[in-house]
């Protein structure tokens, strides 16, 4: 990969290998000898991380990176501060694979700033991690001697002390902010004053608003949507009285003659009832207007969203062209729908992706695909505003019903194309077009494959490939077995394949393979959770001997013992001892001195045949694959 690396345990002979050289990463693991207390570990293992420091500053380059193994401890923050003056970027991180129990942390030190010259009590122990004593402060220090910005007063004001009517409350557009400015509010009417949601509580939050917490002001917000919502109703019930009575006025208009007084003050009643009730309806009206429009918003991004994902898929090659955006079921580059006549499904077996293409171009229908704009945001809401209409949203809705619609009539073709993704197989024609064969293909194979179905070659285009100075080798009875093995890597015409592409597959494969057999899983699954069910009796049984009182602590710890010794936990592994014989020693082997427990007797002969039989295997395994 154009790279080499030292791995050196001591200093000297690391600057004796590396001499004038500069590195570009310094990565150190040390970690000393643990014992029994843990802050001398915990200091010698900072120091081992400060020589580190001091070896990587002699030979990083600038802009180099160090990334070495802390311990959490009382040295670490010290640690830290010294990356931080000597590196551009310090990040402390702790992978997954490290156990959380364990106080082992890993600092990533990027971008070395390589200064002229460093300070050396940098690198010394005793300055570094020496403890500072912080000097209290007083108090004095601790209040804060900057004054606040004057704000001022409102224009007009000429009091501090603001009376507010409840009416007021009421109307207000805002108010949150009416709260913050008002001082008291003043219960202007008898009606809301005698309300039941007007309790006694919101009386005395009333009388003084700037002492108020944040749980009393939402109180009061609550109060104020009651109240609106109890003058609402009431206004409509007004409004459908002055209706019924207008009209039983009408029919007799002709027999009595009304009151001019009455008359004047029951208009003046209702055009202030009007204006009330036309207020809150252009309030509800703007609230369904907002409601809409977030709704329409929400619709435009989903779409837009989809439109991104499609192109990138289109991009990536992932999807063809012509297949529509909404449909899930049939975006693969193998879809089964999209090929629905004989002679097209001829076509793309035997490797012509031209009359696949010229298929999606004439079949693809235009009224349900979407048309891919380019420089979408799904964040901008002028941009969301422009690019779809009510209309389009309610077409898009029409018909992503009717693709659910047909989703659920085509769970069949579905299911085979999961088939096909799973176990991709391909399929080998004979010259008259009849099903001959079919094969797993190994990763270098599917690479190829998905080479072939995306290039636009012809058959014969493929077959002149074919021909090469490696078509027509020696047979394989001709050249010893041993040469034709070592040479087979270099007999083989290089494949126009990714290497990335490659790889992908195998990483496929490997996780296809990895997964465990369901009645194994299972399996294993139950000896979980019986050893789960064991662990947790016996840590009961555990807990009442050690909470028992009348027997001694050799009694407990012998029945401990015991509990353990049948939860299995107490037995230890059989110890194995292995033992090479000597040339004629015989069959019968007595015990050699120094050797305890069990022991076994190996030779050279047993260690010949176990490779023998290993390189059987393995030439066994390369004739499965031919």
């Amino acid at each position: 990969y154009g790279f080499s690396a030292l791995i050196i345990w001591i200093i000297w002979q690391c600057r004796r290998e590396l001499k004038t050289w500069k590195v570009d990463v310094v990565l150190n693991d040390g970690a000393p000898n643990v014992g029994a207390r843990w802050f001398p570990d915990a200091f010698s293992q900072a120091n081992l991380t400060l020589s580190a420091l001091k070896l990587a500053c002699d030979f990083l380059s600038k802009g180099g990176w160090f990334i070495t193994k802390v311990f959490r401890s009382r040295d670490y923050q010290p640690l830290l501060w010294i990356f931080q003056q000597l590196f551009r970027k310090v990040q402390a991180t702790k992978p997954q694979a490290s156990r959380n129990e364990s106080a082992e942390i890993f600092v990533v030190c990027q971008g070395y700033l390589a200064p002229d010259k460093i300070d050396s009590k940098f690198f010394d122990p005793k300055f570094a991690f020496k403890e500072v004593e912080v000097q209290a402060k007083s108090v004095t220090e601790l209040v804060s001697q900057k004054k606040p910005k004057a704000e001022g007063y409102e224009d007009g004001a000429t009091v501090l002390y603001k009376r507010c009517t409840l009416t007021d409350f009421l109307k207000a557009a805002n108010p949150v902010d009416f709260l913050a400015k008002a001082s008291e509010i003043v219960l202007d009417s008898e009606e809301l004053e005698h309300h039941s949601a007007t309790t006694e509580e919101v009386r005395h939050c009333c009388k003084d608003i700037r002492v108020l917490g944040r749980k009393e002001l939402r109180a009061l917000l609550n109060w104020r949507t009651k109240l609106r919502r109890f003058l609402v109703k009431k206004l409509k019930d007004q409004a459908k009285e002055i209706d019924i009575n207008l009209s039983s006025g009408e029919e007799g208009e002709g027999d009595e003659e009304p009151k001019p007084k009455k008359k004047e003050s029951k208009s003046l009643e209702e055009d202030e009832d009007e204006a009330k009730e036309e207020e809150e309806l252009e309030l509800k009206i703007a609230e369904l207007k907002a409601e809409e429009m977030a709704e329409r918003k929400r619709k435009k991004r989903k779409i837009l969203r989809e439109r991104r994902r499609q192109r990138e898929r289109v991009e990536l090659k992932m999807d063809l062209p012509g297949v529509s955006v909404a449909d899930d079921g049939d975006t693969g580059m193998f879809s089964l729908r999209a090929i629905g006549k004989s002679q097209l499904l001829h076509d793309v077996t035997k490797g012509d992706m031209a009359a696949a293409d010229t298929f999606v171009a004439t079949e693809g229908n235009a009224e349900n695909d979407f048309s891919l704009s380019e420089g979408e945001d799904s964040d901008d809401d002028v941009s969301l505003a422009s690019e779809l209409d009510d209309e389009e949203i309610a077409e898009v809705e029409e018909r992503s019903s009717q693709m659910q619609r047909a989703n659920v009539q085509d769970k069949y073709v579905q299911r085979l194309e999961g088939i096909v993704q799973l176990v991709p197989i391909i399929w080998v024609l004979a010259g008259g077009g009849d099903l001959k064969r079919a094969r797993v293909l190994d990763p270098e194979g599917l690479a190829l494959g998905e080479v072939i179905a995306t290039s636009r070659k012809a058959k014969r285009d493929l077959i002149d490939d074919s021909f090469n100075r490696y078509t027509f080798n020696e047979d394989e009875g001709e050249l010893p077995d041993w040469f034709a093995q070592e040479e087979q890597q270099h007999r083989r015409k290089p494949l126009p394949l990714d290497r990335q592409t490659v790889e992908e597959y195998r990483q496929r494969w490997k996780e296809i393979n990895a997964r465990p057999i369901k009645k194994v899983a299972e399996a294993k699954a139950r000896k979980k959770r019986r050893m789960l069910k064991k662990a947790e009796q016996m840590r009961k049984k555990a807990e009442s001997v050690v909470n028992t009182v009348d027997i001694s602590e050799r009694e407990k710890a012998a029945q401990l013992r015991s509990i353990y010794k049948k939860a299995g936990l107490g037995k230890e592994k059989r110890k194995v001892t292995y033992v090479v014989s000597k040339k004629g020693a015989g069959r019968k082997v007595r015990r050699p001195a120094g050797v305890k427990g069990h022991f076994k007797v190996v030779d050279s002969r047993l260690k010949k045949d176990m490779r023998a039989q290993k390189r059987k295997e393995q030439k066994t395994k390369h004739r499965r694959k031919k």
